[in-house]
């Protein structure tokens, strides 16, 4: 179905074929790691809050390097940080007990960063970004995977106590569209 909206709208509007990127939080994290499983060919990049891939590799099957932004707290009791399963209950998360269980999100990066060619991982010694109100000062360690294929960058922002519906700040959305725009398909 997104493949679909994408490619239409391509067709009724100028669209930089080179640019076309899905962010998605939570279940919209998830949904935009199904499309880079599945439309690898159409999209550059994805951006995940607190949205995982594939436990189960045999689910994706990338056609080419996508650029990869994953940004998860490390207190995220909903899709926890090191993967598992849903851990809330209730109306919202009736047939959680039905899903898969998922990788956590360094397992998510390093699956990507396989995809894409990447073999190495170099971590920021200490928080660099402040993305969170939650937390004061600086509060976002970044990962970087080194040598990834063209067009396959591969970056985990963990979030040091960041929630699974962390109070963002200002500087959150700038931050993941200047990455994102300076990560255009190859």
């Amino acid at each position: 179905y997104l493949r679909s909206v994408i490619e239409e709208i391509g067709r009724q509007f100028a669209v930089d074929q080179k640019r076309i990127y899905l962010v998605g939080h939570s279940n919209g994290g998830f949904m935009a790691y199904g499309m880079g499983c599945q439309s690898a060919d159409l999209i550059a990049g994805i951006a995940s809050l607190a949205g995982m891939t594939f436990l189960d590799s045999s689910r994706c099957a990338p056609s080419e390097p996508i650029n990869i932004l994953h940004i998860h707290g490390t207190a995220d009791d909903i899709v926890p940080y090191a993967g598992g399963a849903l851990t809330t209950t209730g109306v919202a998360f009736q047939y959680a007990a039905n899903m898969p269980p998922f990788p956590g999100a360094l397992q998510t990066v390093q699956t990507w960063a396989g995809y894409n060619g990447a073999n190495g991982q170099v971590t920021d010694p200490a928080p660099t970004l402040d993305l969170t109100t939650d937390v004061a000062g600086l509060d976002t360690v970044v990962t970087r995977y080194a040598n990834a294929l063209t067009g396959g960058a591969v970056e985990l922002w963990t979030i040091n106590g960041g929630s699974h519906v962390p109070t963002l700040s200002p500087e959150f959305s700038r931050r993941v569209v200047d990455w994102l725009l300076a990560h255009p398909k190859r």
